[in-house]
């Protein structure tokens, strides 16, 4: 059996080489679809896994939710929470191991002649880079102390650092912010960009004396890290209680890490159902003109399988030559489609500088799907072929 099905493929491979250029035009439906399929699995699990890294870098960790000011995510937020309010929140809700406390804004940074513009002003309390990671690779980082007695003290990043200082040191060095001037005591790591945010251009101030974007010192958030992290939402609960009564509304929100992905995850699903759809539609079109393609080479052949009926071939012989023919024309498109597909989702991922995560599953469920195409639409002119009279058959010019 075996030895007869490589028999079939050695004759499928000589016919499908002796007529490159319908071969190649019967595949090209099955490698669109195929190659539809892989490049967007491929960007949508890489898009996962750079998003994923995003949020940890903005500290919104499985071990922690956030509570946001205003209530609607569409419409500008309205802080009203105040530094004291982290005391406030531990002393009614004990379940909270601890509180970081966050503002960004931006300003322009100036020492001598040499001035930065548009650089990321992140308020921060003393216990952010302990909670949310991250490193000081010279100098320290904010104390508590600091913060409580609004020193105007700063950690820099390392691109801003440059900018501003060149190549020496700026440790104990002051910057000009809005009139003020500000002690430089540490530089943090390197970590790229968090959406728009540039983290390696941004300067981290105590968050008492930052301002939001309305021009005070209320806070715009709380990232609220629970003792027992399979008590998060027993915790967000209690939270909640607290500032409705804190605050007299509930004009605020809660923001997960889950529940940020499960946004983007939705969307990326229905993205990938569409293509998903076009891509069906590229494999039917593919599959009838393999179908097409294999009834013309019926009709080429008659003579051919008159004789092979004629010394001793039985149906079932008729009917696998054309089916193992059907499934390498449709193999191979797939073949293609998949290595099509994952260069291009490569070289797209390479540009964006992404994270390039194949998806095994989609290679295996298109490799699988491509044989199943080839079958399904090989069956009608292998069943067509093995019906032919012998007699009539080698009558036919």
């Amino acid at each position: 059996m075996l030895l007869s099905i490589w028999e079939e493929m050695k004759q499928a491979w000589r016919a499908l080489l002796s007529n490159k250029v319908r071969s190649a035009l019967t595949m090209l439906g099955v490698i669109i679809g195929i190659f539809s399929v892989i490049t967007l699995v491929t960007i949508g699990e890489g898009a996962k896994t750079y998003v994923t890294d995003q949020i940890k870098n903005l500290g919104a960790g499985y071990d922690s939710f956030i509570l946001v000011a205003g209530k609607d995510p569409n419409s500008p937020p309205n802080p009203k929470f105040v530094y004291a309010d982290i005391a406030h929140f531990k002393s009614r809700v004990p379940e909270i191991r601890d509180i970081v406390a966050l503002n960004i804004g931006s300003g322009d940074l100036s020492y001598g002649k040499k001035t930065v513009k548009n650089v990321a002003v992140m308020g921060m309390t003393a216990n952010a880079l302990e909670l949310m990671g991250g490193k000081v690779t010279s100098g320290r980082y904010l104390s508590e102390a600091e913060v409580e007695s609004r020193r105007k003290v700063a950690v820099i990043g390392p691109k801003a650092a440059k900018e501003l200082f060149g190549e020496s040191s700026p440790l104990g060095e002051r910057f000009k912010m809005d009139g003020n001037q500000y002690l430089i005591i540490g530089i943090s790591e390197a970590r790229g960009s968090v959406g728009p945010m540039d983290m390696d251009r941004r300067v981290v101030l105590p968050v008492t004396i930052v301002k939001n974007m309305f021009g005070n010192y209320n806070i715009m958030r709380f990232n609220i890290f629970p003792k027992d992290i399979d008590r998060i939402n027993e915790v967000k609960e209690r939270v909640r209680e607290v500032t409705q009564r804190r605050l007299g509304n509930d004009d605020f929100r809660f923001m997960t890490q889950q529940g940020i992905l499960n946004i983007v995850n939705n969307i990326l699903a229905a993205l990938t159902g569409f293509v998903t759809g076009i891509a069906a539609i590229s494999l039917l079109v593919g599959g009838i003109g393999i179908m097409n393609i294999m009834l013309v080479a019926v009709n080429e052949r008659v003579r051919e399988i008159g004789v092979r009926k004629a010394i001793g071939a039985k149906s079932r012989d008729i009917v696998l030559q054309f089916l193992v023919e059907s499934m390498m024309i449709s193999l191979l498109g797939g073949a293609i489609g998949i290595i099509m597909g994952l260069a291009g989702a490569f070289l797209i991922m390479w540009f964006i500088k992404g994270t390039l995560v194949i998806a095994w599953w989609a290679v295996i469920l298109a490799t699988v799907v491509s044989a199943a195409v080839g079958i399904f639409f090989g069956v009608y002119p292998a069943m067509r072929a093995a019906k032919l009279d012998p007699v009539v058959a080698l009558r036919y010019e």
